[in-house]
């Protein structure tokens, strides 16, 4: 099997996994597990246990006690085929960065040969490259694995089998993401039409049932007031056996942007773009860039090149020097920000206060409940909400200020599937003007209309992203 597992967030499959690896016990029912499971977790963060051992020490480890001694090569070939060399077998845990802990993560889960792998969300974090690299690894596996993620293109290129955790219920498909997110539709289409059904027959037998027990009532009719409680009954038990319909994942993600008449947001011509910090270096050269009203600009490029550079330049620009040479806005230019790192949210502050601090006016409560969040949640601390929580919060946020220019940097890390159709479904609704930085090449290839790529020390525009996968 090899199998994704879908759910909103808070849904429950990271507790799901634990269920599953033995790290927490149900509070009912039974798991099966035969004799010869030998089951591996690659969990979303490396072991800080790990922190001062060697890389090759780190793999070396997880070798079966009866071939540490003889297997070192073993240890060599797997960091060699997860793209490390010999230089970095000496490296530290703790120096290596996210995408290499990932891959050293990978190494330690396969290196024993598991018959299961769980994955509770490989592709968190991870650059476009690193994605890449496990697409391949994964559909090379010889191994059965479940794997947790919200990237859509990611699983449809890995899974075979899709479970859906959702309403307290699993619901699985033997299709990819994409083909069983089709019949799950179906099936719910059919749940609705079945519900009409029934809550119709409901209906006309309460009201056959009340009419009857009227006419028993005026006419002391025995028989005729018997009839309407065995009806009452039958009313009850349809209520009972109602088809399940689903309520959907509750918060909801939605964008309000104004539109603007001007012919250019922003204009940089023949400008050096250098890296932050006491001694800066040249990252990239941009000839000239301009993003039109309506633009949906996808910046694309490998990580270090400088993206992130540049829109922190970008708004740095417009908050302390609008009006300056180095970047020309238009006078009408108004930029609503989400960071991926999304420090704008004070850890120390609620959700309500959240909004006070950083909008004009609104009624704040009413906001947090019509996008999802429940009442008596509206004053819990920034720190305790999920990454998912914080991310609809951030887009609440830009919402209620109303921009009209979104500079998004990796604005799907933190939502789940639902977010994410929910926010391309707002951005293309919206004609916003749009700056993105993604890993997740089906939210750039729906959204973006414009490419512009980092490459070579140089900013250049490409047709479509596809140059930049291949």
């Amino acid at each position: 099997d090899r199998g994704g597992l879908v759910g909103h967030n808070g849904s429950g499959k990271s507790t799901l996994l634990s269920i599953l690896n033995g790290q927490l016990n149900p509070d009912g029912g039974d798991i099966s597990r035969s004799g010869d499971l030998l089951l591996e977790t690659v969990e979303q963060f490396i072991d800080s246990r790990l922190n001062e051992r060697t890389l090759f020490e780190a793999l070396h480890e997880k070798l079966p006690a009866e071939e540490q001694d003889f297997n070192e090569f073993k240890v060599t070939m797997m960091l060699q085929q997860m793209g490390f060399n010999e230089t970095e077998f000496r490296f530290k845990v703790a120096d290596l960065s996210g995408g290499q802990q990932n891959r050293l993560m990978f190494a330690r889960a396969v290196i024993s040969n598991p018959t299961l792998i769980l994955f509770d969300e490989p592709t968190n974090h991870l650059d476009l490259q690193t994605l890449l690299f496990f697409e391949d690894l994964l559909t090379s596996l010889d191994t059965a694995y479940l794997l947790v993620s919200h990237d859509r293109h990611f699983l449809d290129a890995v899974t075979e089998r899709t479970v859906f955790l959702r309403d307290h219920r699993v619901y699985s498909f033997s299709l990819p993401y994409s083909e069983a997110s089709i019949r799950l539709n179906e099936h719910d289409d059919a749940a609705q039409a079945m519900r009409k059904v029934e809550e119709k027959k409901i209906r006309e037998l309460r009201a056959s049932a009340k009419r009857l027990a009227i006419w028993g009532k005026v006419y002391d009719n025995e028989k005729l007031a018997r009839k309407a409680k065995n009806m009452e009954k039958r009313v009850e038990r349809l209520e009972g056996d109602k088809t399940f319909v689903t309520s959907g994942s509750g918060l909801k993600l939605t964008l309000d942007v104004k539109n603007v008449q001007a012919n250019r947001m922003l204009q940089i011509d023949d400008r050096q773009i250098l890296s932050p910090g006491l001694d800066p270096k040249p990252l990239f050269y941009i000839d000239n860039l301009f993003i039109r009203p309506g633009d949906r600009m996808a910046l694309l490029g490998h990580n270090g090149v400088g993206k992130t550079t540049l829109i922190k330049l970008i708004m740095e620009r417009f908050e302390t020097d609008s009006a300056g040479d180095f970047i020309k806005f238009n006078p009408q230019c108004d930029i609503g920000y989400y960071d991926q790192e999304l420090e704008l949210l004070n850890p120390n502050r609620s959700m309500t206060q959240t909004l006070e601090d950083n909008c004009n006016t609104g009624d704040y409560k009413a906001a947090l409940i019509k996008a999802g969040f429940p009442y008596l949640d509206l004053d819990k601390k920034v720190a305790v909400l999920s990454g998912g929580e914080k991310a609809r919060l951030m887009f609440l946020l830009i919402k209620l200020n109303h921009p009209n220019f979104l500079v998004l940097g990796e604005p799907t890390n933190h939502i789940d599937i639902k977010g994410k159709e929910d926010l391309e479904s707002q951005i293309l609704e919206s004609n916003a003007t749009i700056l993105i930085t993604s890993h997740d090449r089906r939210f750039v290839d729906i959204i973006a209309d414009r490419f512009i790529l980092i490459d070579q020390h140089e900013l250049r525009e490409l047709n479509d992203p596809q140059t930049f996968y291949d």
